[in-house]
């Protein structure tokens, strides 16, 4: 892959100090941007020209269905906030003038020079390349670095196919991403590595901001478990919504612990999984109410799965922590943490979902998801196939 640069044309850092819009879907979205942008060879061209206390300006603009629940978003808020504040009295050479931004930038204003986004195609991100000040894009992907075409894999097939590139007409565009990019969801240009050791750096700051947040959370887990044996984690999928009665079938769950028990030593006689749901769950879990002695949550939690696994790793002493899951939450698991994660079948689901007889399509993009995220965690052929096959 290539090198962090500048793009060839160029002419070198604008006088004073850089102006950045990053618009972000969220934290772990945050902690790869961040360090994306931070190593922005324009970035420390500008710290040399304009000396150390002169940082960039950095502006964060939240995108996406988050911004429909202002519960949430200010939940979200908060967190990031608490983040800045070390951000900014840690690096402050880096991040001395982050903040995050109140209102969306306005489309006259002239107030930004370079883009820093997930995705070039989801709609709320999109809208920001109205700003007409802005000559440079950078793509980073969603979560830690994964590259999206389009809402569906499923339409980004022949164009990926193709290296057809996406136009944008008066504009340098850098794609940094994470792994290897499969021929069928590519970007259209050599993406860039990501800078791992400072992402490396921005992730323990956001551990150690969110530590008091997840003070309950992590009691609950500790105390629901047994500290004697590994720690087995499932991160429910937010697919309550698209089963009959709005909850994942039970057999869904059981078809899950048994492929935990045969392929990673999962023992239901000694073992809890642990179910941590997603914040939009149903009130009484993804999977209803069920009390079975091999079974402890479900949680509910707006502390970052990532967060949640690095604080449990360091009170369980080197105890293995196992997580199980079908999001990109597992591949920030895999990378942030060094947490040993396993990829659930998605044959259950299509048992037990008849809305995916009728829309076979939304399927086939979750099996392009998932299997797109064992790549990115190395995991081998024989690893990768519970993902369709039970």
């Amino acid at each position: 892959m290539s090198s962090l640069a500048a793009p060839a044309s160029a002419s070198g850092p604008a006088p004073g100090p850089l102006r950045i819009l990053v618009a972000s879907g969220g934290l772990i979205h945050l902690v790869h941007q961040l360090a994306v942008v931070a190593s922005l060879p324009e970035v420390r061209a500008g710290r040399r020209q304009n000396g150390p206390d002169s940082p960039p300006t950095i502006g964060i603009w939240l995108t996406g269905v988050i911004r429909n629940d202002p519960r949430a978003l200010a939940s979200l808020e908060q967190a990031i906030e608490r983040w800045l504040v070390l951000l900014r009295s840690q690096q402050p050479h880096r991040f001395g003038a982050i903040r995050l931004l109140a209102q969306e930038p306005e489309a006259a204003s002239g107030d930004w020079d370079l883009l820093c986004l997930n995705n070039q195609w989801q709609r709320g991100q999109r809208q920001l390349l109205q700003l007409g000040s802005i000559r440079q894009l950078v793509v980073c992907g969603d979560g830690l670095g994964i590259y999206y075409r389009c809402a569906r894999e499923l339409r980004a097939i022949l164009p990926s196919l193709l290296n057809r590139l996406i136009a944008e007409p008066g504009r340098q565009v850098r794609y940094v991403l994470s792994g290897r990019q499969p021929l069928w969801h590519r970007p259209p240009q050599a993406p860039i590595e990501p800078p791992l050791e400072g992402r490396a750096e921005l992730f323990e700051l956001l551990v150690e901001s969110q530590r008091a947040a997840a003070r309950q959370e992590l009691q609950f887990c500790l105390t629901a478990t047994d500290d004697q044996r590994p720690l087995w984690i499932c991160s429910v999928p937010n697919l309550a919504h698209q089963f009959h009665g709005r909850h994942i079938p039970f057999a869904v769950l059981v078809s899950w612990q048994r492929q935990l028990q045969r392929r990673q030593g999962f023992d239901p006689c000694r073992d809890r999984l642990l179910l941590i749901d997603h914040p939009k769950a149903p009130a009484d879990g993804s999977f209803g109410r069920i009390e079975l002695p091999w079974l402890a949550g479900p949680l509910r939690s707006a502390v970052s799965l990532e967060v949640m696994v690095r604080l449990l790793q360091e009170q369980r002493a080197g105890r293995p922590v196992i997580v199980a899951g079908l999001t990109s939450a597992l591949y920030g698991v895999s990378q942030l943490t060094g947490a040993e994660v396993s990829w659930l079948s998605l044959a259950p689901l299509w048992r037990h979902n008849r809305l995916y007889r009728r829309q076979p399509l939304e399927f086939l993009h979750r099996c392009l998801r998932v299997a797109r995220m064992a790549l990115l965690t190395g995991s081998s052929t024989a690893r990768a196939q519970p993902l369709i096959g039970q």
